[in-house]
């Protein structure tokens, strides 16, 4: 499938960031809030297509970094500190997804394709100024998107996010999961293939995914 072009979605420079993480890591908790600042946006967004609930998101967002603070010591720099960051946040949405058994809901078709992220996979080609029926449309397919999501497993689903939601590389996602490119490329290839099946049974083969 296409992949979505452009880089990481982080907006700041990395040389900024590691010399916030190295202040961060020997005590200064104002170095620590400005990290907070620059990756509180992208991470709160993670957690929210993982949880499918912004309450829960915020949250979730605050327990990573919480957990963030407290873990600096195992930070190693060779990993971007925003990969390993958003790692911390996926464990705390898995741990509360147990927990309280949430399914996913993913944000409406919409604002799926406004939010200001490059276009993914699974983004229909719509009209830049769409009618009353290509919106109703885009909301139903949204849903629709939506509840085949929240019927993967935890692995394809947070793949799937880290990769078309964060703008992830493969390699980057490898190492947050420990494992090679190829099982990566196999769990987001496999989640979908499962959403376009489900969506050409539902469309035909009319929707350009």
């Amino acid at each position: 499938m296409p992949v979505a072009g452009g880089s990481s979605p982080s907006p700041h420079g990395g040389g900024e960031t590691a010399q916030l993480v190295r202040a961060a890591r020997a005590g200064d908790r104002e170095a620590f809030g400005r990290l907070v600042e620059l990756h509180q946006r992208s991470i709160t967004r993670l957690a929210c297509r993982l949880l499918g609930d912004r309450d829960e998101a915020d949250s979730a967002a605050q327990d990573a970094f919480i957990q963030a603070w407290g873990s600096l010591g195992e930070f190693r720099e060779e990993c971007p500190f925003g990969a390993w960051l958003s790692r911390i946040a996926v464990n705390q949405c898995r741990d509360r997804l147990k927990r309280k058994r949430l399914v996913v809901v993913a944000s409406s078709w919409e604002s799926a394709t406004h939010d200001g992220r490059a276009p993914g996979p699974l983004d229909a080609a719509v009209d830049p100024s769409p009618g009353p029926e290509a919106r109703a449309l885009g909301r139903e397919v949204g849903r629709k998107i939506a509840e085949q999501i929240s019927l993967l497993s935890d692995m394809q689903r947070e793949v799937f996010a880290l990769r078309y939601y964060q703008d992830r590389p493969l390699t980057e996602i490898a190492a947050l999961f420990g494992v090679d490119v190829g099982t990566i490329k196999t769990h987001l290839f496999r989640a979908s293939r499962r959403i376009r099946r489900s969506l050409e049974a539902l469309y035909g083969p009319r929707l350009p995914l």
